[in-house]
C-alpha cells in the first residue's frame, strides 16, 4: 500500500534544460503529496512500512522540496520578473504567496512524519490530523502546479534567452550538489 515511496523517474537521463528539471520536480511533488495522503489513511499498514514511508516523506519535504522552492524563488523568479510582463509578474506574486502557504502546511506535517518514523503505532492518534493537512496540501499543490505549468513555466522557453536558461540549469544543479 505505502511502498511507493521511491521517486518516480521518467528516464535515467539528466534534464536537457531548466524547464525539464522543474517539471521533473513537479512529478515528485505530486507523488509525495499523494504518498502523504496514503500514509494518513494507513492505520492497517505494517509498522515498518509506516516507518519507512514517514522517513521518506520527511526527507522529501525537508530537503528536496525546499531546493525546488529555492529554484523557483531564487533562480526563476528574478529572471522572469525582469522581463516586465504583467501577466507573468502577477503569476510570480501568486506563486510566492502559495509557497508561503505550502511551507506552513509542511511545517505542520513534518512533526507528524517524525513522530510516525519513531512510533508507527501513533498513526491511530495522528491520522485524522494528517488527513486534514494532506487534503489541504493536495488542494494547494493542484492550484500551485497548474499556475506554474500554465502561466509561469512557458515563459522560460518563450521569453528567456538560451544563455539565461543554461545559467538557470547550472544554478539549480549546483544547488542540488551543495544540498
Amino acid at each position: 500500500m505505502l511502498n511507493q515511496i521511491t521517486t518516480p523517474r521518467t528516464a535515467n537521463t539528466p534534464p536537457e534544460d531548466a524547464l525539464d528539471l522543474l517539471l521533473g520536480c513537479h512529478l515528485r511533488i505530486r507523488h509525495f503529496a499523494a504518498t502523504a495522503s496514503k500514509l494518513a489513511h494507513a492505520q492497517a499498514a505494517p509498522h515498518e512500512e509506516i516507518r519507512m514511508t514517514a522517513a521518506g516523506l520527511q526527507r522529501y519535504f525537508s530537503v528536496s522540496l525546499p531546493l525546488h522552492e529555492a529554484d523557483e524563488e531564487d533562480t526563476l523568479r528574478p529572471r522572469l520578473d525582469s522581463l516586465g510582463n504583467e501577466r507573468v509578474r502577477h503569476a510570480l506574486i501568486a506563486m510566492h504567496d502559495q509557497h508561503q502557504a505550502i511551507d506552513e502546511l509542511i511545517a505542520r506535517l513534518l512533526p507528524l512524519a517524525q513522530l510516525l518514523e519513531r512510533n508507527p503505532s501513533a498513526i491511530e492518534q495522528v491520522g485524522g490530523e494528517m488527513c486534514g493537512i494532506t487534503k489541504a496540501l493536495e488542494e494547494i499543490f493542484a492550484a500551485h502546479l497548474k499556475l506554474e505549468e500554465e502561466e509561469i513555466f512557458p515563459a522560460i522557453r518563450e521569453r528567456l534567452p538560451k544563455e539565461e536558461q543554461a545559467a538557470m540549469l547550472q544554478e539549480m544543479q549546483s544547488r542540488r550538489q551543495q544540498g
